[in-house]
């Protein structure tokens, strides 16, 4: 067995205290100690989203790949309506590389919003944890 006995009963305990006692086990919005806890209906993931190109394929280098920039940066205001968060937003003009922090409650809707650069862009959408937090659960 997995988890031996003690895990076995440590399951049985908390399904039945939670099936036949209806015990509220998740937090309300005033008790939460933050955004991370199980259970919080506004809990958002944070994430590190970075794309990069080529000097070659670089959007900057034509009227069309820089209408297809700011319309994609236009776009962050319908992103918010879906739970898109922008907290940051930074480029390496000599490097071709953006970099976006940001806090999603649905990782399908942040990759619709990226879904414009993909046609010009390599990228990749990262979930992290703020430091403190990680703090909170690193094994010590």
């Amino acid at each position: 067995m997995k988890y031996g006995r003690v895990g076995m009963f440590v399951t049985i305990v908390l399904f039945v205290a939670t099936t036949f006692f209806s015990f509220n086990i998740y937090a309300k919005v005033a008790e939460k100690g933050s955004v991370w806890d199980i259970g919080a209906a506004e809990k958002k993931t944070l994430y590190v989203a970075h794309w990069t190109h080529t000097p070659e394929n670089c959007p900057g280098r034509s009227a069309d790949g820089a209408k297809m920039l700011s319309k994609f940066w236009e776009e962050r205001k319908k992103a918010e309506e879906k739970g898109i968060t922008i907290l940051g937003a930074y480029v390496t003009v000599t490097e071709h590389d953006y970099f976006f922090i940001f806090e999603a409650s649905d990782y399908g809707a942040a990759v619709e919003f990226f879904l414009p650069l993909v046609p010009s862009q390599t990228g990749k959408i990262v979930p992290v944890l703020t430091i403190d937090e990680w703090l909170k659960i690193m094994p010590k």
